[in-house]
């Protein structure tokens, strides 16, 4: 493996480091991605965006479900609690950035 020391202005690197830091790509990793002329890979946080607001968009129906008579008061705490935990997972592991991308 060799080496390759570059000089860029201090606001660059600091772009540079965002964007591995946003891809979660290390600068080696991101680098070389950079020279691979890959232009359409996104972020895990990107990925799963579109994920996440979907279920944000069923989850009025969910709870409306929920709320049936016809099933019990476990019953709704459980599609309750189910739903809550899977948002939770979804939100702390792939919306790490604001709706900004910051």
């Amino acid at each position: 493996m060799s080496r390759l020391f570059l000089s860029v202005p201090e606001k660059e690197l600091e772009r540079f480091d965002l964007m591995c830091a946003k891809t979660g790509m290390t600068r080696s990793q991101y680098f070389s991605f950079l020279l691979s002329k890959r232009h359409d890979v996104r972020p895990p946080v990107l990925q799963y965006r579109e994920l996440i607001h979907e279920l944000d968009r069923i989850d009025r129906d969910l709870k409306v479900i929920a709320m049936k008579e016809e099933l019990s008061d476990e019953d709704r705490l459980l599609v309750m609690t189910k739903l809550s935990d899977l948002k939770d997972i979804l939100s702390g592991r792939f919306h790490k950035e604001d709706l900004n991308g910051n």
